[in-house]
């Protein structure tokens, strides 16, 4: 094994140079969001089966599915790096896997933002921060943690594109719209495929209110979309409440149908909890979904025990609570008591909010609105905490507004 150096200045461990190029091949690929990502990474280690960074992204994808039939293959990678051939900056991304094995997630966040002090280009350290700091309900964490690297990073340099897509969003999310929109929009100048970027300039219009403009938007960049992973099925999500907020409901059901149910066979939480979420506003809203609920379940009771991420869980409780599936609901209430007990930064979550929003899920489902009000009521300062975006989460400030109505 020898060391190489790549064009951000970041040093690797690897067979070849060639390895290297490859791998950050795979970096653009997890940066588009595109279906590529694994095959390519894939084939560097099977040449280079000793590249530590090469693993360490691996086992990182793998963490990302938020899959618990992915913990086997997760652990056996976590477990046989400390036997392989690094540098100082490498092994910090082992102790930030070894962190995230044992589901600290804070120290795994706390792990990487030491790595970006004297590496701010590494973006695999970034990215994974990013996504961390997203789904601990920290959105100033997440827009400062990109923006020192935006200030060490120069547009003439690799994922510059991507690098603003990213700061855009921990903007939009910390409430700072007219930058998000400009920084958003300048990433999609310069990338037209980024999707996160895409992403983030429709948050803004979600948030403002400004319902066509991402109808709009979406409809001019989705053809540019093609390569991409089941994230565009969220882009197609967010299109989706666009027209809700225009209370054009049959472009929201045609929506539903042709985008959101195929992606259900691919059995990827995101795409459930797009599922779910959007049915349950258009409930709220007096629209007749029919029997769409059926086709969610199958996949939610199937769901309903995981212990990965509380954000995904509470989605897949509410199908079976709509459904008033008595069994599934109460495998799912005693899976999260059960979590609440783990020593975990989401078993934490758990005890402090994921149990009272369990429960008031159930309530809406079984039609007790003035119990639901009173549970969500309580912790309504919390919910934040569970991960996720404001618009995502905003269903719970719905679910609230909708039991408070009957409670009156």
């Amino acid at each position: 094994m020898a060391s190489f150096t790549d064009s951000l200045g970041l040093e690797y461990t690897a067979s070849d140079a060639s390895s290297v190029d490859t791998f950050n091949e795979a970096i653009t690929a997890y940066l588009a969001s595109s279906k590529a990502v694994m095959p390519v990474l894939e084939s560097v280690i099977e040449t280079d089966n000793e590249m530590v960074m090469a693993q360490c992204l691996r086992a990182y994808m793998l963490k990302l599915a938020a899959d618990p039939r992915f913990e086997a293959p997760f652990h056996g990678i976590v477990s046989a790096l400390p036997g392989k051939p690094a540098n100082d900056r490498e092994r910090q991304h082992i102790a930030a896997l070894d962190a995230w094995a044992r589901n600290d997630l804070a120290e795994t966040v706390q792990r990487l933002e030491h790595i970006l002090v004297d590496h701010p280009r590494d973006m695999v350290a970034l990215r994974i921060a990013h996504y961390l700091h997203f789904y601990a309900g920290t959105p100033e964490a997440m827009r400062d943690s990109v923006a020192r690297s935006v200030e060490r990073w120069q547009p003439s340099l690799p994922y510059y594109g991507y690098l603003l897509g990213m700061h855009a969003f921990g903007l939009e999310e910390s409430g700072e719209y007219a930058a998000a929109e400009a920084a958003g929009r300048r990433a999609v100048e310069l990338n037209p495929g980024d999707i996160w970027a895409a992403h983030a300039v429709q948050h803004v219009f979600q948030m403002n209110a400004r319902y066509r403009d991402g109808i709009e938007w979406m409809t001019s960049l989705m053809p540019g979309f093609g390569d991409a992973n089941n994230f565009v099925y969220h882009m197609h999500w967010h299109q989706a409440l666009c027209h809700i907020g225009e209370g054009e409901y049959d472009a929201v059901l045609s929506i539903y149908d042709s985008h959101l149910v195929p992606a259900l066979d691919d059995d990827f939480y995101l795409d459930v909890c797009n599922a779910a979420s959007l049915l349950w506003r258009l409930e709220m809203l007096g629209v007749d979904v029919g029997d769409r609920w059926e086709r969610v379940n199958a996949l939610s009771a199937a769901r309903v025990t995981d212990r990965e991420l509380l954000f995904s869980t509470l989605h897949y409780l509410m199908t079976p609570a709509r459904l008033h599936d008595s069994a599934t609901i109460a495998k799912a209430i005693d899976s999260i008591h059960a979590w609440a007990d783990e020593n975990s930064t989401q078993g934490s979550l758990c005890r402090t909010v994921g149990l009272p929003l369990a429960e008031a899920i159930v309530d809406l489902g079984a039609g007790d609105r003035v119990a639901a009000a009173s549970k969500l009521a309580d912790v309504r300062e919390q919910i934040q905490l569970i991960g996720g975006s404001h618009a995502q989460r905003d269903l719970f400030n719905q679910f609230l507004t909708y039991s408070e109505q009957a409670a009156s």
